[in-house]
């Protein structure tokens, strides 16, 4: 389904997205769309983030707490 939006941008932005939607060959909305689903969503970098911890063999337990200590020593 898809959801009509109107929106307001700044007159060099317009020209930016006007250009590089021509330059891929797609519509203004589809571009747009594209640049919404490639900005990184806040829990899917947390999920991703927590996929390594743990990860670093042989690292002190308390690593977060003398990350200083330990990677500039």
């Amino acid at each position: 389904m898809l959801v009509r939006k109107q929106i307001i941008v700044p007159s060099e932005t317009d020209k930016r997205i006007r250009r590089l939607a021509r330059k891929k060959g797609i519509s203004q909305s589809a571009l747009i769309v594209e640049a919404v689903e490639a900005f990184p969503d806040a829990s899917s970098q947390v999920d991703h983030v927590l996929a390594f911890a743990g990860a670093i063999k042989g690292a002190p337990r308390n690593l977060s707490e003398e990350v200083d200590e330990v990677v500039y020593r």
